[in-house]
């Protein structure tokens, strides 16, 4: 026996069969059956049979931005190895941020393809262009983190952008 603020209260008993309808069976229906549409909503149509003489199918996206941010992070290790041969005082200050590219192309699981070595002029100019290209960096990362269609490779150039962003300014504290 159960005991209440008013007095001896009795556990209801389960209605009979056929009793009528309850709020609470019909939100838990009406629950199973939104499910129900949402999954089949989600499902894919099935599409004809791929036959032998079908086109190959697109590239995947995410290759394509893995590739872009690899040879964008080529030009960087580039444009790094022409200043430190250019100026070796600097050596100590940016190989560390010319390896971290490295890593940043070791990361996206595509080995990026070397690229030409860029002209630099005195110690300031080449600063500034290191300046300008991690700032555009930047921006081209952010771009692919929003191309991106798998979460973990958005997350990974958001965080290449955000690392580039502090050697932007980094950088400009070598000036």
């Amino acid at each position: 026996m159960l005991t209440g603020v008013h007095g001896p209260e009795t556990p209801e008993a389960p209605p009979p069969p056929g009793a009528r309808l309850t709020r609470r069976a019909l939100l838990g229906g009406s629950a199973l059956v939104g499910a129900s549409l949402i999954a089949a909503a989600c499902t894919p149509a099935p599409g004809p049979e791929p036959s032998d003489n079908s086109e190959a199918p697109a590239p995947d996206a995410d290759a394509q931005v893995r590739a872009a941010v690899a040879a964008d992070e080529a030009s960087l290790i580039a444009l790094y190895d022409a200043v430190i041969a250019a100026h070796p005082a600097l050596a100590s200050d940016l190989a560390a941020l010319r390896d971290e590219h490295r890593e940043h192309a070791e990361a996206l699981g595509v080995a990026p393809t070397p690229a030409a070595a860029p002209v630099v002029g005195s110690r300031t100019e080449a600063l500034a262009a290191l300046t300008d290209a991690e700032k555009r960096a930047v921006g081209q990362r952010t771009a692919a983190c929003e191309a991106a269609a798998a979460e973990d490779l958005a997350r990974l150039t958001a965080l290449i952008a955000a690392s580039e962003a502090g050697h932007a300014e980094y950088l400009r504290g070598l000036t």
